[in-house]
């Protein structure tokens, strides 16, 4: 099953979804030795996204509504309620917030809704359906789902988010950019005083496998236990140099012969971008003012072009965009443009600036319009952030489904092979909204094929766009999409 909720792997699948309040889910299922198998779902909640109001002492807060609904077979068997508070923060500095709820559920198959409100702007809750398999071994040696985490810290007061201990500060991703260079992690194996005998030494082994399958020997690591019922890890791998690609963290339990009994494994991507050192970019008032930046005079003309560069900017550069360029002077922003481009080009940065700016033109002109250029629509800020795609299917016209484009790649811009982003509108502008991508950290919606789907019949299709694609499959074949989606040659 391959299904994402949002930028989670969960013990029996990878799941991923964005909300319009930019609210991330993860769930992952554990064993209570007691109880039975049990499931976490971990809520992070874009602070930026959600509305703040006055609080205490002149400080200011987010507040959130969460609803989780498990189902089986059309049967609520548990759900929660739950007003979730943020931090008290300064009024123009939200930060992020997060819930950690567990559930006891047997084995079986189950439909969880997620239901997310801001209760100070109000409106309706943003939902999503997915489903879940629970297949817990009753006996025998088995681990737990493999959990990401940011931080951890002996516990000095239970609270929801300690375990073995230790308060564990889940990571709701499976993305790692430059910026991060270890992977911390929580998992836990099971039964092996069954298998081995309690107490008695067994040895597990930590491994990262590349693209082919080929262990990577900087991150290989053997540790040594005693068996009981349940034995936790909280463990860390160095991946500095890990470059940017689709790895695999794979547990190995192995027994005396040093044969494996039990492993477990959860994919990862990373991001690897080679930029200069600091020290290795000097950029003097002399140099800007002899380079091609100069030639921009005009302070604000100058800002839109430089907020044009959001796309492809990362990190510091996002925040510096956002925040200390809004009210900076000319000078200021002619550096920018400069040191920006000798970062990523110090033989010819005009150069390379000329290639972005004619893209920048491109995508105008293939995607602007009226309310927005063609960076701030999802097809152009795509189409800079990753490259032209190699294979591009359009369905703008057909009468069964909202006009839609697929997109698919070889390889993208930061060296992820084989991605796919599907694009729709549902209003006819066709400025084109991403609907769902297999990339990480980007919009993931495995409802896609049915909001696709849901155009009305009557739909007046003269107001449509004339373009077409000229691929044309049977447009009432149920599998249609999904042979777009999978087939893209």
């Amino acid at each position: 099953m391959k299904n994402k909720f949002l930028l989670i792997a969960a013990l029996i699948m990878l799941s991923s979804q964005v909300f319009a309040l930019r609210a991330y889910f993860d769930y992952k299922v554990f064993n209570h030795p007691a109880d039975g198998p049990y499931v976490e779902f971990v809520t992070s909640f874009d602070g930026t996204t959600f509305m703040l109001a006055p609080a205490d002492s002149g400080l200011y807060m987010s507040k959130a509504e969460l609803m989780i609904i498990i189902s089986q077979n059309g049967n609520i068997v548990d759900y929660r309620k739950l007003n979730i508070n943020g931090p008290l923060v300064e009024a123009n500095a939200p930060q992020d917030f997060m819930s950690l709820e567990r559930f006891l559920l047997p084995n079986g198959h189950y439909d969880v809704e997620l239901e997310i409100k801001d209760l100070i702007r109000g409106g309706d809750a943003e939902s999503f359906q997915q489903e879940i398999d629970i297949k817990v071994p009753t006996s025998g040696i088995h681990i737990s789902d493999i959990q990401f985490i940011s931080a951890y810290r002996k516990t000095t007061e239970e609270n929801a988010f300690s375990k073995a201990g230790y308060d564990l500060i889940p990571y709701v991703s499976n993305y790692f950019p430059t910026e991060m260079n270890t992977i911390m992690f929580y998992s836990e194996i099971y039964g092996t005083d069954e298998v081995f005998g309690k107490g008695e030494p067994f040895v597990y082994t930590i491994c990262v496998l590349d693209a082919d399958f080929r262990q990577i020997e900087s991150c290989k690591k053997i540790k040594r236990e005693k068996s009981a019922s349940v034995v936790p890890m909280i463990q860390n791998v160095n991946i500095a140099e890990l470059p940017t690609g689709e790895y695999k963290l794979r547990l190995e339990i192995r027994n005396r012969e040093n044969v494996v009994v039990y492993e477990k494994e959860r994919s990862f991507s990373r991001s690897k971008i080679r930029t200069m050192p600091d020290s290795e970019i000097v950029v003097d008032n002399a140099t800007v003012a002899n380079s091609f930046a100069a030639q921009y005079t005009d302070r604000d003309q100058l800002y839109k072009l430089i907020e044009a560069h959001m796309p492809i900017a990362e990190g510091l550069d996002r925040i510096t965009i956002n925040n200390q360029l809004r009210e900076a002077d000319l000078q200021m922003l002619q550096s920018f443009l400069y040191t920006f481009w000798y970062r990523k080009d110090k033989v010819n940065p005009e150069a390379a600036w000329r290639a972005y700016e004619k893209q920048l033109k491109e995508v105008d002109v293939a995607f602007g319009n009226g309310k927005k250029p063609g960076w701030k629509t999802d097809r152009g800020r795509v189409y800079l952030q990753y490259g032209p795609p190699n294979t591009r299917a359009i369905r703008h016209n057909e009468t069964n489904y909202f006009p839609f484009e697929i997109w698919h790649y070889y390889e993208t811009n930061n060296g992820l092979h084989d991605r796919r982003f599907l694009f729709y509108s549902t209003d006819l502008s066709m400025d084109m909204e991403l609907l769902h991508s297999d990339v990480p950290n980007e919009v993931q919606n495995y409802q896609w094929k049915e909001m696709v789907r849901s155009r009305p019949l009557a739909l007046d299709m003269g107001k449509a766009s004339n373009l077409n694609s000229n691929q044309k499959t049977d447009p009432f074949s149920q599998d249609e999409l999904e042979n777009l989606w999978f087939t893209p040659y």
